[in-house]
């Protein structure tokens, strides 16, 4: 069992392949598992509210997930728990599991389903007491077929209790996609390791309560495999707030001063989206950077500096509509002459000049560029510039920006956001924080699954203030960017959360929450709540 790593569907297939090749054969890994998920339904049938003498259904798939339900109804009824057996797809039809087949007791009651309600198999869902789904595994995607809707519908509806074997059957344990007519869980017992889809929504809502449990995989079946190269956690977002400041907040001594957290150039903004600018640069600043030069357009500077007093401007030359040109690239990297972090992209707009600029300024840039926004749609065209980089680079795409800097459509990264993320990160040796409800950042062959925050933060504004977070950070420390990126989600995220513990997600706003953040973190620091 590995306690904090998360795999995805490949790794867990190369753990199961290599743990054969070692000597333990998928036979008996099932044995293990159904023997485990039996102990589990086995303590939920003495739990507060069960009857004296429980029902069991087993809901059994025809591959190995349903030879792990069909092991545990062996020893559900070697008990003396009445157990019944549904098989859903027909017979077994993986050697193991015809394996787990041929040894079931007669005296189990296997029923077929066939899609008529009328039938037994419904009947026995309306009586169960507890409802294993033993269905589909770690290898379903799409839709539930056609002729298995009656059953989903029926299981959905009437279920009493439901424990899952390895993950509810209609969640795709790549994505976290659901089916219409995923299994809701209350339980889930998964083998070996939490598979990522089970920790990305909408997947994770279907659940329930994780456990992950020990099916005697060799630890050496985690190696000697180029798959097994990308190590997933998601440590941090099990961290409590004090936990959290403590591992991640660096000190500050008495007797610094602004140039001691460095200092941030803001390359943002544009006539169409001058808030942009404001939202990030105020993001910096909040997070505690010592200086914030905005170097944007007269329009954008003129716009924000009744009310960014703390800023330095820097006029930078605009064409006819208000999008900055490639002609000041000599006066940006003037001004990153003693900077520590370039922010490039919030509100830049996306025209050709904007594109050069963006290059360029990858191409050259001394300090570590954080690339937001439109900085990544302009990025798109000339994306190989990522290897010509001087220093270290940062981009935040959501879905979309990561489908266009990936050259696939929005469904294909949504179908598998890790694969694309990961592959992005490690084909430009860049960090990549792939933002959505729950946030992956990689960086090199590290990983970590952010899950905090709320509906709060899907409003506009909220990259912007994210990308400003990750960059004042990046000018404080001389630390990873992987731990700059995940303290700048988990600062957001939980700031997000706690604000709605008091208002409304749906109003508001990412000025709140940028309001809110010396507070927050005077509660991460171990202050005042």
């Amino acid at each position: 069992m590995i306690k904090d790593r998360i795999l995805t569907v490949e790794q867990m297939k190369a753990c199961e392949r290599r743990s054969e090749e070692l000597g333990v054969p998928a036979s008996q890994l099932m044995a293990t598992a159904g023997e485990k998920l039996a102990s589990h339904v086995m303590h939920e049938t003495m739990a507060d509210g069960q009857p004296d003498t429980p029902e069991v259904l087993i809901l059994a798939g025809k591959g190995n997930n349903g030879g792990d339900g069909l092991v545990a109804a062996n020893h559900l009824h070697r008990s003396g728990i009445s157990t019944k057996i549904v098989l859903c797809c027909g017979k077994p039809t993986t050697p193991a599991a015809v394996k787990a087949f041929d040894s079931l007791n007669k005296d189990i009651d296997v029923m077929f389903y066939d899609g008529d309600n009328t039938h037994p198999w419904a009947e026995a869902i309306d009586n169960a007491t507890i409802i294993v789904d033993a269905i589909f595994g770690t290898g379903f995607t799409g839709e539930i077929e056609r002729d298995l809707q009656p059953l989903f519908i029926k299981l959905n509806t009437y279920a009493k209790r439901v424990i899952a074997c390895d993950i509810p059957s209609g969640v795709d344990a790549r994505s976290g996609q659901a089916g219409v007519l995923a299994v809701q869980a209350d339980v889930t017992v998964t083998m070996h390791a939490k598979k990522l889809g089970m920790l990305l929504s909408p997947g994770k809502y279907f659940c329930g309560y994780i456990r992950v449990e020990d099916i005697g995989i060799p630890a050496a079946a985690m190696s000697d495999d180029p798959i097994m190269a990308n190590e997933i956690y998601a440590k941090a977002s099990m961290l409590d707030d004090l936990q959290l400041g403590k591992k991640f907040l660096t000190s500050r001594k008495p007797w610094a001063h602004k140039g001691t957290f460095g200092k941030l150039v803001c390359v943002c903004g544009c006539r169409r989206y001058i808030g942009a600018a404001g939202i990030s640069a105020t993001a910096a600043m909040r997070m505690g950077v010592g200086l914030v030069e905005v170097c944007s357009t007269g329009k954008v500077i003129d716009s924000l500096a009744a009310n960014l007093y703390e800023c330095t401007f820097n006029e930078m030359k605009a064409d006819a509509e208000g999008y900055m040109t490639s002609e000041n690239v000599p006066a940006i990297l003037e001004s990153l002459a003693d900077a520590k972090a370039l922010l490039l992209g919030c509100g830049l707009g996306h025209t050709p000049e904007t594109e050069k600029l963006v290059a360029e300024l990858i191409e050259k840039s001394p300090v570590p560029v954080i690339l937001d926004a439109d900085g990544i749609n302009s990025l798109v065209p000339n994306i190989d510039v990522l290897l010509k980089k001087q220093s270290t680079v940062i981009l935040t795409p959501h879905p979309g920006e990561l489908a266009r800097l990936c050259g696939v459509s929005q469904d294909e990264v949504l179908a598998d956001r890790l694969k694309y993320t990961y592959g992005l990160s490690k084909k430009y040796g860049v960090t990549v924080v792939a933002k959505s409800s729950e946030t992956i950042v990689c960086c090199a062959d590290r990983t970590e699954v952010i899950t905090a925050g709320n509906t709060t933060l899907s409003k506009g504004g909220s990259g912007d203030m994210l990308a400003g977070l990750i960059a004042s950070l990046t000018a404080q420390t001389k630390r990873s960017s992987l731990i700059n990126c995940i303290l700048a989600c988990m600062v957001m995220g939980r700031a997000a959360e706690v604000l709605s513990t008091k208002r409304s997600e749906r109003g508001i706003l990412t000025r709140d929450i940028l309001a809110y953040l010396p507070f927050f973190l005077k509660h991460l620091e171990g202050g005042e709540d």
